[in-house]
């Protein structure tokens, strides 16, 4: 079994050329100044992002997608997720309401890291195994730790895959700045 299926998440070092990170953040910082620009808590988003750099991220995504949702993945969503100093963290949630469907799970996300993600600059953190548990997460503070959870810093450029089952979330961002990254959701058909 691979570490994906056993643990339900993976690292992939330098999914992102530092070229495309760069013309990425180019892209966001373009965005940013439209007015209407979302912010939720403390956090930036920029929905439904596409361009040349995400189809190549997609493309590099897309092999250990299939690990988790089987051939015909779907792209569902690419967009951009900043939480500002001080913000950030969440309780340990799945993105997927319910247990996995008999067919196995309905949805996997990559969290891309666009700047360097560091234990305190709000890095995300992972139960292992939980995909497995068929039980839903315990949610609540967000402080709140787990005593099996691990804290996945990122460099710019990786991506943290994992099945979309999986307890996780994030953590505050410490730092003093933004913690700049891309959520990329992929579905299996007809699950989600």
């Amino acid at each position: 079994m691979s570490a994906l299926a056993e643990d339900g998440y993976v690292v992939l070092r330098g999914v992102v050329s530092p070229a495309d990170v760069a013309a990425l953040r180019a892209s966001i910082t373009s965005a940013l100044a439209t007015p209407d620009l979302a912010r939720q808590g403390g956090t930036v988003h920029v929905p439904d992002l596409a361009g040349p750099e995400v189809d190549r991220l997609v493309a590099a995504l897309l092999p250990s997608v299939r690990e988790v949702l089987g051939p015909a993945a779907e792209l569902r969503q690419v967009h951009f997720r900043a939480p500002l100093p001080g913000f950030g963290g969440q309780s340990l949630h799945a993105d997927f309401a319910g247990p996995p469907p008999p067919e196995g799970a309905a949805i996997a996300v990559a969290i891309v890291a666009l700047v360097d993600v560091t234990p305190d600059g709000g890095a995300t953190r992972v139960v292992p195994g939980t995909h497995r548990w068929r039980k839903v997460a315990p949610g609540g503070d967000p402080g709140r730790r787990h005593p099996e959870e691990r804290l996945v810093p990122l460099a710019a450029g990786d991506a943290l895959l994992f099945d979309g089952h999986l307890w996780h979330s994030g953590t505050r961002n410490d730092s003093d700045r933004r913690r700049d990254a891309l959520q990329v959701s992929f579905v299996r058909p007809g699950a989600a």
